[in-house]
């Protein structure tokens, strides 16, 4: 099974942000899929293992605040929403220690958006982009989930099968 460990997202008007990018072609996340991503797993035979280990985990269980719009790549390839807040950092930094895991690269928490294929007035896009700079978009539930991805042509399908 294809696992990874996340704290889902609520936005509160997905919509409105969907319209303000409607100049982007690309791929948007669905609603019920917005996510941060503490770790990707990949191909686990059984989650038991995991599931021990990551029961010594403590952590603030809490509402961290969403708040602007930022993007990665040049070109811009994937929009993303940012969530910060240092319990989040503390919670990775837990995570891989109790795995014994090494960040292959920075963390940086975000909640992607959209997959960017084709972006042709980048000055629109940054004119946006700082619309949303200082907006409440909405939280994350700092809550760890052990999530099952099933990768389909319709685009992926996820599933908390424990949280922590």
């Amino acid at each position: 099974m294809r696992l990874f460990l996340a704290s889902f997202a609520k936005l509160h008007d997905y919509v409105g942000i969907k319209n303000s990018f409607s100049f982007l072609k690309g791929k948007w996340v669905e609603k019920r899929n917005l996510h941060l991503t503490y770790l990707f797993l990949g191909e686990v035979a059984t989650p038991v293992p995991l599931k021990k280990q990551l029961q010594q985990i403590t952590y603030e269980h809490k509402r961290v605040p969403i708040q602007g719009i930022g993007f990665f790549g040049t070109p811009a390839k994937i929009l993303y929403a940012k969530a910060y807040d240092e319990e989040i950092i503390k919670l990775h930094h837990k995570i891989l220690e109790v795995l014994q895991k090494e960040d292959d690269k920075p963390f940086l928490p975000h909640i992607t958006l959209c997959r960017i294929k084709e972006l042709k007035n980048f000055e629109k896009f940054l004119h946006t982009i700082r619309k949303y700079e200082h907006k409440n978009l909405g939280f994350l539930e700092l809550e760890l989930h052990l999530i099952e991805s099933h990768l389909t042509p319709k685009g992926p399908i996820y599933k908390s099968i424990h949280t922590f």
